[in-house]
């Protein structure tokens, strides 16, 4: 076999080393390890062709394996000649992890249509498409649901990463080829910390605050409503927190967009360290794996940016998630861990009282994180052993 034909091409749509999301990093450097792994096994050698959006950051120096990134966009996607044309049709399968929960209308019409779009590009272009784990859904109105049902038909097999997106996949149709796993951000890398801690030392707390939920009035056109006035919950912790001596109280910012005000998390958290000084603001971080480490190290985190919170359960820090959608009910509840608080649903007073609740017993918290994490790991190997039986029979095809 020839250095060439010893080399897999894998198309990975809707991921990205580039994205100011951090959440969409590490879906894609914790999807492309576990596809690594299952190549390995096979003696090939992965290349892996990224196609998503473009931002100003690129962390791809955080996976070992070869990459390039090729954007998606209408223009491209309308261009049979385009680089991202050219670059599918190099590809042996696709796996789309549809940024995680872009597999919907929630975010409004523009974004659903381009990843709608992509997904029969793809598929146009010969390769097989994976749904990779992901939420599915909700949609909002009818149109998105049918348009829905016609894309997951496209694909071989489809992951869903909790119970709520199986029993959509059900309704749009396609039960037979749909499998319940978990999200594959618990399988993350970061470096654990072996620094001991001192009986008399602080309570280290990591608040991450959504700069797209605090900034509703310059907001894009999405769907997400809550059941509650999110920057005075937000002023609320601050106060109880940075007030009590216990506690030593960090920002943890996960989306770094400082060209998008209303996405940008770090000058969010700026801003509210000038009201609190002293709040420690974590630093702008070199990628996925690098937020998760910092995480890891704190004794408590609450956040309402999905993988910050991932971050924290899958590094055995206890947690309590702010919910805006019911991805986060949907993955943790799957899980059993039974500390999310949902925005949509609660009032400010029943969060803020979640929030004693888990302030008041944090080792308890702490071991339901852990017992959470052990069922993920479970349910993640539903996948990895799909991914096994899928690049050993791809392998023995393209020889």
């Amino acid at each position: 076999m020839t250095a060439a034909s010893d080399e897999l091409h894998i198309g990975l749509l809707w991921h990205s080393f580039r994205s100011e999301n951090l959440g969409v990093g590490a879906l894609t450097v914790a999807n492309i390890n576990l596809i690594a792994g299952a190549v390995a096994k096979t003696g090939r050698r992965p290349v892996f062709h990224v196609l998503g959006v473009q931002g100003n950051v690129d962390y791809s120096a955080e996976t070992a394996f070869r990459n390039d990134f090729t954007n998606i966009g209408f223009k491209a996607l309308l261009n049979p000649r385009s680089s991202l044309h050219r670059t599918m049709r190099r590809c042996a399968v696709f796996f789309d992890i549809g940024a995680g929960d872009s597999f919907s209308d929630i975010y409004g019409w523009k974004r659903f249509s381009l990843v709608l779009a992509s997904k029969f590009a793809a598929v146009h272009s010969g390769g097989p498409l994976i749904f990779s784990p992901q939420t599915i859904g909700p949609f909002a109105s009818r149109r998105a649901r049918l348009l829905a049902a016609r894309a997951v038909r496209l694909a071989e097999r489809i992951f869903a990463r909790d119970a709520q997106s199986l029993a959509v996949l059900a309704e749009l149709g396609v039960a037979e080829r749909s499998e319940l796993t978990t999200d594959v951000a618990f399988a993350l890398p970061y470096a654990r910390s072996e620094a001991e801690r001192d009986a008399g030392e602080r309570i280290r707390i990591g608040l991450n605050v959504s700069a797209l939920l605090f900034r509703r009035d310059i907001a894009a056109d999405d769907k997400i409503k809550l059941a509650l006035d999110y920057p005075s919950l937000i002023e609320r912790i601050l106060t109880q927190l940075s007030r009590d001596p216990r506690v030593e109280l960090h920002l943890v910012p996960h989306v770094l967009a400082e060209h998008t005000e209303y996405e940008d998390d770090y000058a969010l958290a700026l801003t509210l360290q000038r009201a609190h000084p002293a709040l420690i603001v974590a630093p702008r971080f070199a990628g996925p794996s690098a937020a998760k480490t910092y995480i890891a190290a704190l004794d408590f985190f609450i956040g309402s940016r999905m993988h910050a919170t991932i971050a924290a359960i899958s590094s055995g820090t206890a947690v309590l998630p702010l919910g805006y959608s019911r991805k986060f009910t949907g993955l943790f509840g799957s899980l059993h861990y039974n500390w999310t608080a949902d925005l949509t649903a609660l009032s400010e007073d029943a969060v803020m009282a979640k929030l004693d609740a888990a302030m008041a017993d944090l080792a308890q918290v702490t071991a339901d994180a852990l017992a959470a994490t052990e069922r993920a790991q479970q349910k993640l190997s539903v996948y990895t052993a799909y991914l096994d039986r899928l690049i050993a029979t791809l392998s023995t095809n393209d020889a």
